[in-house]
């Protein structure tokens, strides 16, 4: 196996990312192999394992860097909204937004045969609920808030927030173009309830 200097390690496996992510939303995760990121940046199969332990933890490692990104963007708006139920509002427009132009993060929400592939090969300690849809921060939003939010547990929270952004396995079925409709209706309704004490 070649030896890589720190230098070259770290750009070989930028390119990588950049090459599996790309392979990933137009192959999914079953239909790209390891020898085609390999080969989009000139190093041998043999030599991914360098890099990542296996393809699903390349995949957990982009889908990350997807949900940083998200954090990154949707936090500062949610801050700025002037009261908790307009946060809510504006937490679950701006992710559900996300979450449809991140496609690995949309993917592994909406295709169960994708994160069962993902959660198999990766193990235990591989779970949706921590690494997907910002839950962390969501969770620390919710403490922050609770005392102006209805009178249930952290989590039962929390669980109707995600609820409410899964609608979009059923956008089509919903039907498109009354989609944005039913998505404000829905989320006005879960701000409504959650704040209801305020």
């Amino acid at each position: 196996m070649p030896k890589f200097t720190d230098a070259e390690k770290e750009s070989i496996k930028q390119d990588m990312i950049i090459a599996a992510h790309q392979c990933f939303i137009a192959k999914g995760l079953k239909n790209t192999s390891i020898e085609e990121i390999t080969s989009s940046v000139s190093i041998a199969k043999s030599s991914f394992y360098v890099f990542f332990e296996s393809k699903e933890k390349l995949y957990l490692e982009l889908l990350v860097l997807e949900g940083e990104e998200i954090e990154r963007r949707i936090w500062p708006m949610v801050e700025q909204a002037k009261d908790l139920h307009e946060a809510i509002k504006v937490y679950l427009q701006e992710m559900s937004a996300a979450l449809e132009s991140n496609v690995l993060t949309q993917r592994l929400i909406t295709n169960l045969e994708e994160y069962n592939l993902v959660s198999r090969k990766i193990g235990p300690e591989f779970s949706a609920t921590k690494t997907l849809r910002s839950i962390v921060p969501l969770m620390e939003f919710i403490e922050k808030n609770q005392k102006h939010l209805i009178d249930e547990d952290v989590e039962v929270i929390a669980g109707v927030i995600r609820a409410s952004l899964a609608m979009m396995i059923h956008k089509k079925d919903i039907g498109e173009e009354i989609y944005p409709r039913v998505q404000d209706i829905l989320f006005n309704g879960v701000a409504n309830e959650l704040t209801k004490n305020d």
